[in-house]
């Protein structure tokens, strides 16, 4: 669109001039609703003199408005137990002249859609509100009405109620009393509204006329201004309110005012195009058009510079621009990680179908599903593939263990028990491995000590040999040989164990929902106490081996007894950790 920069000058200039519009401030705004972040958004609002009220339930909604029945309104969807709609139409019906807002999402706002066209519900916003946003709506809801909307049903919805009479006026009625003798006069004023407004109503160019009246006497038919108002109101009325054509209600309102300045018809057509302009960028903008907005806001800048809501109405569309700009980039990154993740699966599929579960080292399906688990251990695609792959090693060491192939067997058990070492099954198939390579342990004499543990020294002193035995007796019989610990490494779990602590979960594994074991070796000492530990293997290396150490040095075990004295016993231990979401 060209535009003449003269022209815009000119349209600068006459704005200042103009007198601007405002909304009726809102003083006092209650609100249904315990959605603490909307509580704090509207908590910001008191910085800027409004009295919030905040209550959780209907009943203390309708004590407020009782109180002050000029209040505005600000209904939380979720905070109401009835039917949204019923609730908004019966606080209508209660309230008739108050101005609501209701805050929900899409479903709310088309249920609440006929309400919302016919103004009964003021605006709908969007959750979650900012401060801005709120301030924005409540802004918007308490803009006088326009007066030219005004109908007849409002005005005999003015006139008093027969229903709604108390019953003392009306005996006085019925009985000839003031009030009755009144109502015939009543009854006639009424008439004469609705007829003046009707005329009003339908023929809007005798309204132009007369207001025109004046300037058009003095200066003829052809006066400028009187065409110049004629074509405004018929912009005003098509909803061309504000544009950079020279076509619009405000353009054309302006220029009946330079011609004729003491017109205060044009000046408040001017005013009220503004305003109408504004309405719709701001509507624009809560329906995030915008551009549309932005379009709005230009034109309106050149139009009326000065006017007060212009700088907020402009630095809402700049912070929803970069709300919108920002959720995008989220979004992008989101796709990103989701297209990752559907790579990773699909090749963790075809190792599946060709049998390569964690062989090859560089290439298998354990290996393509973690990466597609380190981009994100809750998504529902990475969970079920868990549980597929789980499933194919399970099945996998089942095969070996039929076949006798210990070493493959053992693979696969502990490549799922690091995916869940508490999964159904996988103790069924440890127990068939310890079947498999069980071997006899070879006998140990009873006097031979051991090769690594020093027999202790029995706590008791024997009692001295009699001095007059027989030289015979002396030779024959062996000397006491204190009791020899077992050099033979025995499962952990043969022993009593009287007390243990879980170990820690590091924090960096259960955050990625990594799990895994580690495999001990340890003395337990004649006091029962653990010491001398050593990690024989672990998955994932080097994760839980410092926990599990820190937390089997605090294991205590009932002493193993041999002979009557208590001796030390090296065993063996695999302590599993297995994550699990929340």
């Amino acid at each position: 669109m060209n535009i003449d920069p003269s022209y815009l000058g000119e349209e600068a200039s006459v704005a200042q001039d103009l007198r601007g519009r405002s909304p009726t401030p809102v003083r006092r705004l209650i609100a249904l609703t315990r959605d603490d972040a909307l509580i704090h958004s509207l908590e910001e609002l008191t910085a800027s003199g409004l009295d919030v009220c905040v209550v959780a339930d209907a009943g203390s909604l309708s004590d407020e408005l009782l109180d002050d029945l000029s209040s505005t309104a600000l209904i939380d969807a979720d905070a109401t137990a009835a039917p949204l709609d019923g609730f908004v139409d019966a606080l209508i019906t209660q309230f008739p002249t108050l101005r609501l807002l209701v805050a929900g999402h899409s479903t709310e706002q088309n249920m609440l859609a006929t309400r919302i066209a016919s103004g009964r519900v003021c605006r709908f916003v969007h959750k979650p509100a900012s401060a801005q946003r709120l301030k924005l709506m409540i802004d918007a809801a308490s803009r006088p009405a326009d007066p030219q909307r005004i109908t007849v049903t409002q005005t005999i919805e003015a006139l008093p109620d027969p229903g709604h009479i108390p019953r003392r006026d009306l005996a006085a009625m019925s009985t000839g009393g003031p009030l009755g003798s009144r109502l015939p006069l009543m009854i006639a004023a009424a008439v004469a509204v609705i007829v003046a407004v009707g005329a009003w109503l339908l023929w809007p160019d005798s309204k132009s006329t007369q207001s025109a009246a004046a300037p058009a006497a003095a200066a003829g038919a052809d006066s400028p201004a009187i065409a110049l108002m004629r074509n405004a109101d018929q912009a005003f009325a098509a909803g061309r309110y504000v544009a950079a054509d020279g076509s619009s209600a405000a353009e054309l309102y302006r220029d009946a005012l330079k011609a004729d300045p003491q017109n205060e018809r044009a000046r408040d057509g001017f005013d009220r195009s503004i305003e109408s302009g504004l309405r719709d960028a701001e509507q624009a903008l809560v329906a995030e058009r915008l551009d549309e907005a932005a379009g709005a806001a230009e034109t309106l800048r050149l139009l009326a510079p000065e006017n007060s809501r212009l700088a907020f109405l402009q630095s809402q569309i700049d912070k929803e621009r970069a709300r919108l700009n920002a959720n995008a980039s989220q979004r992008a990154a989101f796709e990103a990680r989701q297209q990752q993740i559907q790579e990773n699966l699909a090749q963790m599929d075809d190792r599946l179908r060709r049998g390569a579960l964690i062989e090859p080292a560089r290439d298998n399906a354990m290996m393509h599903f973690r990466a597609a688990e380190s981009v994100s251990p809750g998504d529902g695609a990475v969970r079920n593939a868990r549980d597929t792959l789980l499933a194919a090693l399970l099945n996998a060491a089942d095969a070996e263990l039929a076949a006798a192939r210990g070493a493959a067997a053992r693979s696969y058990i502990e490549a799922a028990a690091t995916i869940n070492s508490g999964a159904p099954g996988l103790d069924p198939l440890r127990r068939r491995l310890e079947q498999l390579t069980a071997t006899p342990a070879p006998p140990v004499a009873a006097t031979t000590a051991p090769a690594v543990v020093a027999t202790p020294t029995p706590s008791t002193t024997p009692a001295p040999a009699p001095a007059a035995a027989p030289p015979a007796a002396a030779s024959t019989a062996p000397a006491p040989t204190p009791p020899a610990a077992d050099n033979q490494t025995v499962a952990a779990s043969t022993l009593r164990l009287i007390s243990s602590v879980e170990p820690e979960y590091p924090r960096v594994a259960l955050q990625r929902l990594t799990s895994g074991w580690v495999e001990l070796e340890f003395t337990v000492t004649a006091e029962g106490r653990v010491q001398d530990i050593v990690v024989l293997n672990a998955e994932p290396s080097g994760v839980f081996n410092a926990s599990a150490i820190a937390a089997l040095r605090r294991w205590r075990y009932a002493p193993v007894i041999r002979d009557g004295v208590a001796v030390p016993q090296r065993a063996h231990q695999r302590i599993r950790f297995t994550a699990r979401e929340q």
